[in-house]
C-alpha cells in the first residue's frame, strides 16, 4: 500500500496544482484573464485586471496548492526525492493545467508554496531579494527570476544541498515560462506591475 501511496500522492499534487484559481477568481469579476491583460492566469495579471485584493487572493490560493501537498508529503515519507517529486508535480500542474488545455500560469507563486515547507530561511532570503528587485524596477518578472536564481545560491549557503537539484530544475522551468518576459526585458518593453492594460 505504501508503494502505491507515494506515486498516487505525486499525481494528486499535480491535480491540485492544476486548479486554475486565477481563472476562477477573475471570473467572479466577469473577467477571463486568459483573454485580457497579459493573457496569463496568474496573480499578477488578476491584480492588474481585477484589483489588488483579487490578485492577493489568487496569490494565496496558488501558494496553498503548492504548500499543502508538500507539507503532507513530509509526513508520508522522509525521502528528499519524494518531496522534490511532489513539489515538481504541483508546479508542473500549474504550468500545464489539463483544465486549461495544458496551458497555465508561470509557476512563481506555486513554486514559493512548494518550497515553504522544505526550507524556510533560504526561501525567505530569496523572497527578500525578489521584493527588493520588484520595488526597485517595478518588474514582477525580473523579481521572479531573481528569486529562483538566488535560491540556487541560498540553499548551498544554508547547507541544504538536498534541495539544490529541485531548485535547479525549478529555475529551468521558470526561466522557460518567463522566456517572453526575458525577451521584453532585453528590449526594454516589459510592462510595469503598476500599469493597467488599456481598456
Amino acid at each position: 500500500m505504501h508503494a502505491l501511496l507515494l506515486p498516487a500522492w505525486v499525481a494528486l499534487a499535480f491535480a491540485l496544482g492544476a486548479i486554475p484559481f486565477g481563472v476562477v477568481i477573475a471570473r467572479l469579476r466577469g473577467i477571463d484573464p486568459r483573454r485580457e491583460g497579459s493573457g496569463n492566469p496568474g496573480a499578477t495579471n488578476v491584480a492588474r485586471l481585477c484589483g489588488l485584493p483579487w490578485g492577493i487572493l489568487t496569490l494565496a490560493c496558488d501558494l496553498l496548492k503548492g504548500t499543502l501537498p508538500v507539507w503532507a508529503a513530509l509526513f508520508l515519507d522522509p525521502s528528499a526525492l519524494f518531496h522534490s517529486a511532489v513539489a515538481l508535480a504541483a508546479v508542473s500542474g500549474h504550468i500545464k493545467s489539463p483544465f486549461l488545455g495544458f496551458h497555465g500560469g508561470k509557476g512563481v507563486a506555486t513554486t514559493i508554496g512548494v518550497l515553504l515547507p522544505l526550507g524556510f530561511w533560504p526561501l525567505a532570503g530569496a523572497v527578500a531579494c525578489c521584493v527588493a528587485v520588484i520595488a526597485a524596477t517595478t518588474y514582477v518578472s525580473l523579481g521572479s527570476l531573481t528569486l529562483i536564481t538566488s535560491l540556487v545560491l541560498f540553499y548551498p549557503l544554508a547547507g541544504r544541498w538536498d534541495l539544490l537539484p529541485l531548485a535547479l530544475i525549478l529555475m529551468v522551468m521558470l526561466f522557460w515560462t518567463h522566456r517572453a518576459n526575458i525577451h521584453r526585458l532585453a528590449l526594454g518593453e516589459e510592462k510595469s506591475w503598476r500599469k493597467r492594460p488599456a481598456a
